[in-house]
């Protein structure tokens, strides 16, 4: 996918205290190769060690990010896509979407924190990867285990020098790691496993992670490609509501020069974009994403694991 032409927490509730299982899982592949693609992952060879009577694990200083994010098919003709990336560092993130880093090389600035409110982010400075010693591998995989199946972001270092997590399906990484939309279930309930590797158990947080509930957007017809829109006028936004849930909506508008105003809505079914933002980007082909999100705050013994699994509706309006 691509967003345009030219190239804290509201959501829900963290589960600092999950109940944690160090296990074994190996099942006999080999090693992972983390000095470009990334080879089969490997799991814990220590044995292992119960701890499920428990409350909470010894969490590590490390700060890290997974995204699961569903993208259905949009009327522009790209098919339903699974988006999973992530990664650990000794400083925070300055996105929650580290797969748009990874699969597209974009940085998103986070959606405001009071919801209701707009951030004109102009045109966002390109992803900051900082020192390599401010990256951590935090194992060899992470994984998140469902009704329908798993699904792997698998260890692969960047320029030979940062250690992140991605599901992909090009050549050089194991068809384990292939990412397959089929495994996203809306409102399915997902264990997170952290893979430990060579001389390290693997963790298991049963059910630690739900996924929203699809998003149905009514307005504007996201179905339609290339629908216009006055920026003089205000953009009203409608979809079903999905009350009571500890949901958030995130709007993004990006238009053909990567001018972007982000939005926090809450899930009420409706949320207005003013003209006097609209007329702030230019006119032409544009990109708006309109995504329902979870993040739920996990204590891992590398550190504190946000997972953001979303459900992200992407169409193309022409600012006019």
């Amino acid at each position: 996918m691509s967003l345009w032409a030219c190239g804290a927490d509201d959501g829900g509730t963290g589960d600092s205290e999950a109940t944690t299982v160090a296990e074994t899982t190996d099942d006999g592949t080999g090693g992972t190769d983390s000095t470009g693609g990334t080879d089969t992952p490997t799991t814990g060879t220590t044995g292992a060690t119960d701890t499920s009577g428990t409350t909470g694990v010894d969490v590590g200083r490390a700060k890290g990010l997974l995204n699961f994010t569903f993208y259905p098919e949009t009327a522009g003709g790209l098919p339903a896509e699974l988006g999973m990336a992530g990664a650990w560092r000794t400083e925070p993130l300055t996105t929650d979407d580290f797969f748009a880093v990874q699969a597209w090389g974009m940085h998103l600035p986070p959606a405001p924190d009071e919801p209701n409110t707009i951030a004109n982010n102009a045109i966002p400075a390109p992803y900051e990867w900082g020192k390599d010693e401010t990256w951590v591998v935090g194992g060899n995989a992470l994984k998140l285990r469902g009704a329908a199946g798993e699904s792997l972001a698998c260890l692969m270092m960047v320029q030979d020098t940062f250690p992140v997590y991605f599901s992909d399906d090009a050549e050089f990484f194991d068809p384990l790691c292939a990412p397959d939309p089929a495994r996203w279930v809306a409102g399915d309930v997902y264990d997170v496993i952290a893979f430990g590797g060579d001389g390290k158990d693997d963790i298991v947080l049963p059910a630690a992670v739900t996924a929203p509930t699809a998003l149905t957007v009514t307005a504007p017809d996201v179905g339609v490609s290339l629908f216009d829109h006055d920026r003089a006028t205000d953009l009203k936004l409608t979809w079903d509501a999905n009350g009571g849930q500890p949901n958030r909506i995130v709007v993004r508008l990006i238009d053909t020069y990567g001018q972007m105003l982000t939005a926090h809505a809450v899930d009420d079914g409706s949320f207005t974009i003013p003209s006097a933002e609209l007329l702030q980007l230019a006119p032409g082909p544009a990109t708006l994403t309109i995504a329902r999100e979870q993040s739920f705050d996990l204590g891992l013994p590398d550190g504190d694991l946000r997972v953001v699994l979303r459900y992200e509706v992407w169409a193309d309006p022409d600012l006019i």
